[in-house]
């Protein structure tokens, strides 16, 4: 019963590692695919994304998800999966560094007319001046020894393929970032 429990989310998860590397090899090709939308509840996304990060009950990193009930977006979901992963792996990353005690992201969603605005927020430093200027450049903006600076780029570049745009926002405390998407 374990297994049958864990084997779909074991093999949703390697589903995703195998198209996050065919998606970053892409990447260096400039080769994305086209977005294949349809009309996708918010909330599981949010939650499968968490639940990838580890961010379970018991971590010192919490999430606080605010979008009304039944809210939808028209995204090709794994694409809009992989903005919200990387977006949040940088937060938890900056809240579990060592010195801190976590902390909290907000991610808020609402209709406004035909857009979707989706904020993500969290409570950490915020982004270091040195890296607002090229923030959504490939290779460019890694404040993590060891990390590729690609994680906002993709991101964005997937924001873009769906006719959106992703901006990082003035805020007074930690890093504020602002996904505006068309309706379907």
């Amino acid at each position: 019963p374990l297994t049958r429990r864990f084997a779909p989310k074991l093999i949703a998860a390697l589903d995703r590692a195998i198209a996050f590397c065919q998606s970053t090899l892409a990447y260096g090709r400039i080769a994305e695919r086209e977005p294949r939308r349809e009309t996708v509840a918010f909330s599981p996304i949010v939650r499968d994304v968490a639940e990838s990060l580890g961010l379970d009950e018991d971590h010192k990193v919490k999430i606080v998800e605010t979008a009304p009930a039944q809210f939808s977006i028209h995204v090709d979901r794994e694409q809009f999966y992989r903005v919200l992963l990387n977006l949040l792996r940088n937060a938890v990353q900056v809240l579990s560094a060592p010195g801190r005690d976590g902390g909290r992201i907000r991610i808020e969603a609402r209709r406004d007319g035909e857009t979707v605005t989706i904020d993500v927020a969290d409570d950490g430093p915020g982004v270091p001046p040195r890296l607002k200027a090229h923030l959504f450049e490939a290779f460019n903006a890694t404040a993590q020894a060891g990390g590729t600076g690609l994680g906002l780029a993709i991101a964005a570049e997937l924001v873009q393929l769906h006719g959106g745009t992703i901006v990082l926002l003035d805020s007074d405390e930690g890093a504020a970032f602002r996904i505006t998407l068309p309706g379907a």
